[in-house]
């Protein structure tokens, strides 16, 4: 399509700490409607508990599914984790 960003087929990252691996499995592993790969490990705040920056590919539940690339953060607080903001970079 003219005009049109087309994304490559992404791998992901090959390794990614620890305690980012945490976060991003416990936040995006119970969302319903769309899924998430990790492409970019942007950094860490520390803030009520602390704030995960990620560049992820998102793919979206639809049909035909659509995929873009977006900027996903997420906090972990005493143990849980939860996407507090996405938006499309993509």
């Amino acid at each position: 399509m003219f005009g049109k960003i087309l994304l490559e087929e992404f791998e992901g990252l090959t390794k990614l700490p620890q305690e980012y691996a945490s976060a991003f499995m416990g936040a995006t592993e119970k969302v319903v409607g769309a899924d998430y790969k990790p492409l970019l490990c942007l950094g860490r705040q520390v803030v009520n508990g602390k704030n995960y920056y990620f560049i992820a590919e998102q793919t979206l539940v639809t049909n035909p599914p659509i995929r873009r690339i977006v900027k996903l953060v997420i906090n972990s607080l005493n143990g849980k984790h939860e996407i507090i903001s996405v938006e499309e970079v993509i």
